[in-house]
């Protein structure tokens, strides 16, 4: 087992917030508080293809779906992984709108 802290790659803040997404894969968007950047998403819903750490590399993303079966091959999960970095920073822009509209400059 793991355990981590989750700190901002971008200003080293751990003063973060979690986002909580409730769709078909339930997801968690982690924010930092401090500079607004997005921390990492998780899946929450299983098969959900790992959790994604913004500014963390490849390998960050190999050890949340190590456990995962069905890749045939190496080009395939960093295809994969490619993808899902476009996904999740165009959902995290799409949520800042949703989350200013709701809240304006003062997200809880």
């Amino acid at each position: 087992m793991e355990v981590h802290i989750q700190k901002c790659q971008k200003c080293g803040s751990r003063n973060t917030r979690n986002i909580l997404v409730r769709d078909e894969q339930q997801k968690v968007f982690v924010q930092c508080r401090d500079c607004q950047s997005l921390v990492a998403r998780y899946v929450l819903s299983t098969g959900g293809g790992g959790y994604y750490h913004a500014g963390k590399g490849f390998e960050s993303f190999l050890r949340s779906v190590e456990r995962e079966v069905g890749f045939s091959s190496g080009k395939e999960l960093q295809d994969q992984f490619e993808n899902l970095g476009e996904e999740v920073d165009q959902e995290y822009e799409d949520l800042k709108d949703i989350l200013g509209d709701r809240y304006g400059d003062e997200l809880p």
